[in-house]
């Protein structure tokens, strides 16, 4: 592997002074024991107990404090059983730091222990400099020049955050030991690609940092990720196997005024997680609008953690009518958050950070259970014959839980509502993704006596030849072909073949989106069964969708 260069704070052993007289490797061995892991075991036992009689008490920031301290504990019993497993190489270690001038004469006899300090400098796979080494060069590097008279800007320097693309795919296909082996040529090979002022460090796992010195312009950190990204084209040898490798690059440069410098390698990761985002194997720089975003985006995902326990979480509820008679048959449930600051927050804004965060599961029954609720106090004021229904959406995060059944059941028992009164929509793109999977969840639903709607059909893959494998009542005809029936052709037929498609195997068809009257007359034309849309109506809290059913229960006007 190339030498870094010199320009940066030494950390070969040449470069670092001779160790003081050290006791043996028994008292070494001996001293850890006594002093370490007798207070750690006692410290992990307590946290143990505390963690498990206080589970589900705590707020969430304490649960995650007790989580962090146990976590730092398990460390600190790890760096004690490499010492007791391996005191002698703890005697042949030299000192990254002077301490030969230490006023306590005591520190002398601890020296050996600097094991520590160089398990935590370098890492044991690659050789390369850890986070905290790194972090040392950069601030370090990062902190301004000063004369007795005349202070000095710092310099400028880049961090680029080099991060791998798909590597558990490796890990997964041809193990964790060709992994690491992939890990070193790696290492060795970005070693080779830097320029000389420039040194390079394993973060963790698969992710690497690049300090770069006197970086006059960004079109040179540009260039060096440039020649990172050529340095991996070449393919991998390993046991004979050709493996390839991307990498995404995020790259900040400290000319914008940071306060520390921690910050700026916060700023790289940022851009590389960016970089992912639009697609890998590429370079991206760092702007303060992505650091914005990323921000706003935490926040709103610490409120969304907060919301459940808080209430903010309301429903709405959408009309679903009969085209022949004009008459509504039921609602489909639409969740909707009252956020106490930003009002009211569209599902479009955080439905897929709770998919991410896999906060959507505990939201989802949420959302199903108080739908039932809902639906019960209407059917007990309507009396409606057939009773109204409501659909509920399944994400395909809930589609894929081995518990969906029971959490059906229950929320049916507890409520009280009929299952025949009960929707469950899913898209198509969930069923697709494990057709078999998918085929034995909904029998096992269908056998509660809950009907199945596939929603946003059409915009799924290869659903047609799957379709009668299915136990599905009805399909949901997605609003983008339905927004053009009335003026697009081949969108009118796409709705023809679809509706006709569904006749052919018993299944019912709702179109969604319905906006105008020429669109209605359309669906009717072609023997729609259902509609719903703002032509109807827009989601209505429960109050409103009340009143909706009260006055769709007046005489009607003739039908279309």
């Amino acid at each position: 592997m190339k030498e870094q260069s010199t320009s940066f704070p030494p950390h070969s052993a040449a470069c670092e002074p001779p160790v003081a007289p050290s006791p043996s490797s028994d008292d070494i061995a001996a001293l850890v024991s006594y002093e370490l892991r007798t207070p750690l075991t006692s410290i992990r036992a307590a946290l143990g107990l505390l963690m498990t009689g206080m589970l589900g008490t705590l707020p969430e920031r304490g649960q995650r404090m007790l989580e962090i301290a146990l976590s730092n504990t398990d460390r600190l019993m790890h760096l004690v059983e490499v010492l007791e497993r391996e005191p002698e190489v703890a005697n042949s270690l030299t000192v990254p730091l002077p301490v030969e001038n230490a006023p306590d004469p005591n520190i002398q006899r601890l020296l050996p222990l600097s094991l520590w300090r160089r398990q935590a400098y370098y890492d044991s796979l690659t050789g390369l400099p850890t986070q905290a080494l790194f972090l040392s060069w950069l601030n370090q590097s990062f902190a301004p020049l000063s004369t007795v008279n005349q202070p000095q800007t710092p310099p400028l320097i880049a961090v680029l955050l080099v991060d791998l693309d798909r590597f558990q795919v490796i890990n997964d296909s041809l193990g964790y030991d060709m992994g690491d082996q992939l890990l070193m040529k790696i290492a060795d090979r970005l070693a080779a690609a830097l320029p000389a002022t420039g040194a390079v460090a394993r973060l963790q796992a698969d992710k690497f940092a690049i300090l770069l010195r006197d970086v006059a312009a960004m079109d040179l950190a540009v260039a060096a990720a440039d020649d990172i990204q050529q340095a991996l084209t070449a393919p991998f040898n390993l046991n004979n196997q050709e493996v390839f490798v991307t990498a995404s690059i995020g790259i900040a440069w400290n000319q914008t005024v940071y306060d520390r410098a921690e910050h700026l390698l916060h700023d790289a990761d940022t851009a590389m997680y960016q970089a992912k985002a639009l697609g890998k194997a590429r370079c991206e720089i760092f702007d303060v609008g992505v650091r914005l975003e990323a921000t706003s985006r935490l926040r709103l995902e610490t409120d969304l953690r907060l919301a459940l326990e808080r209430q903010e979480f309301k429903l709405y509820y959408q009309p679903i009518v009969s085209i022949a008679t004009q008459q509504i048959t039921g609602f489909e449930a639409l969740i909707r958050w009252q956020h106490p600051e930003n009002g009211l927050v569209s599902p479009l804004k955080f439905i897929a950070l709770a998919e991410e965060t896999g906060l959507i599961n505990p939201i989802g029954q949420w959302v199903l259970r108080e739908a039932c609720r809902q639906l019960c106090l209407w059917q007990a004021q309507t009396l409606m014959e057939p009773p109204l229904t409501v659909s509920v959406n399944l994400s395909a995060q809930q589609f894929s839980q081995p518990d969906l059944v029971e959490q059906v059941q229950q929320s049916l028992a507890e409520t009280g509502l009929d299952p025949r009164s009960l929707r469950l929509e899913i898209t198509e793109s969930a069923i697709m993704a494990n057709p078999e999977t998918a085929a034995r969840m909904l029998q096992q639903i269908k056998t509660l006596g809950v009907q199945l709607y596939i929603d946003d059909f059409g915009t799924g893959y290869s659903s047609l030849a799957y379709l009668h494998r299915f136990p599905i009542d009805t399909l949901k005809i997605d609003r983008s072909f339905v927004n053009r029936v009335d003026v697009d052709l081949e969108q009118l037929e796409i709705v023809r073949t679809i509706i006709q498609l569904a006749w052919n195997l018993g299944i019912n068809v709702i179109a969604e989106g319905v906006e105008t009257s020429k669109q209605l007359m359309q669906l009717k034309a072609l023997k729609c069964d259902y509609a719903q849309g703002f032509f109807f109506s827009k989601p209505l809290d429960s109050e409103a969708a009340g009143a909706f059913i009260k006055q769709s229960l007046s005489p009607q006007a003739d039908a279309i």
